[in-house]
């Protein structure tokens, strides 16, 4: 059958075109570039405070619409961009979960902030009705 085929090449005097189509593997690599391209205008933690934050290997992005508590050097407390009291952190953390549906709030405090009173603020969190606390670090 090889014979055949091959002898009907002959006849017609042409060669089978060799080649490959790349059209499917473009348009694969085009539909990559725009995925990254638009997932990467998601990723974008708060950034407005300077904050240290203590350093980690497995450090993953989160996506900003958590509610944040940034915790300062001076220990200022932020929720949202805006200084708070921390007497005040529960109940203002009550009202933005019941607003946006969010149980875990993101709390990035600076590497230098002692150890206790990030403990406290984070007992605040949690009885403000979190379900989970994200530590931000700065990766």
């Amino acid at each position: 059958m090889a014979s055949r085929l091959g002898s009907r090449r002959a006849l017609r005097g042409g060669r089978m075109p060799v080649g490959i189509d790349l059209t499917a593997m473009v348009d694969v690599v085009f539909l990559l570039i725009i995925f990254f391209m638009v997932s990467t205008t998601f990723i974008s933690l708060e950034t407005g405070l300077p904050v240290d934050l203590p350093q980690a290997q497995t450090a993953e992005a989160t996506p900003s619409d958590l509610p944040t508590v940034t915790v300062t050097p001076d220990e200022r407390v932020f929720v949202g961009g805006t200084q708070i009291e921390p007497d005040a952190l529960a109940a203002i953390l009550q009202q933005l979960i019941a607003d946006t549906g969010q149980t875990t709030v993101v709390l990035r405090a600076d590497a230098t902030v002692p150890h206790g009173f990030v403990v406290q603020i984070m007992d605040v969190i949690k009885q403000s009705g979190a379900q989970r606390i994200a530590i931000a670090t700065g990766g």
